[in-house]
């Protein structure tokens, strides 16, 4: 089977670095995006098998991006896993209810990440 493609959308560039080549170093394939804008340019080009979307973005905030794929039958089942900064169950009812396939918290460590994308794509299949 082939490596799944997952694109990281994240502003902060330490972040998206650190998760970019942590998930490159499971064989996973990774494109980045620093904002909503360039993510949903992303995905039209090539459409990842998941996406890892950070919810405070530039130019497009992660749940409009979200809401978009969502609306479009296209991206419609497309596992997209949210990251925020936001506490709480607000956050995770927001994001669920916006169409994430998992609402995630930062800080959130690699192992995290890589758990909750490996459950995802095993879902997805």
């Amino acid at each position: 089977m082939a490596a799944a493609r997952i694109l990281i959308v994240e502003d902060f560039a330490d972040s998206r670095e650190m998760y970019v080549e942590f998930l490159q170093a499971q064989g996973f394939h990774v494109a980045a995006a620093e904002d909503g804008i360039a993510a949903l340019r992303s995905i039209e080009s090539a459409i990842p098998d998941l996406v890892v979307l950070d919810v405070a973005l530039p130019k497009l905030d992660g749940l409009s991006v979200l809401r978009r794929l969502r609306s479009d039958p296209r991206f419609a089942s497309l596992p997209v896993l949210t990251l925020s900064a936001s506490l709480g169950a607000d956050y995770q009812r927001i994001a669920m209810a916006a169409g994430a396939t998992a609402a995630l918290e930062k800080p959130c460590l690699p192992e995290e990440l890589l758990a909750a994308v490996q459950k995802a794509l095993d879902e997805r299949d």
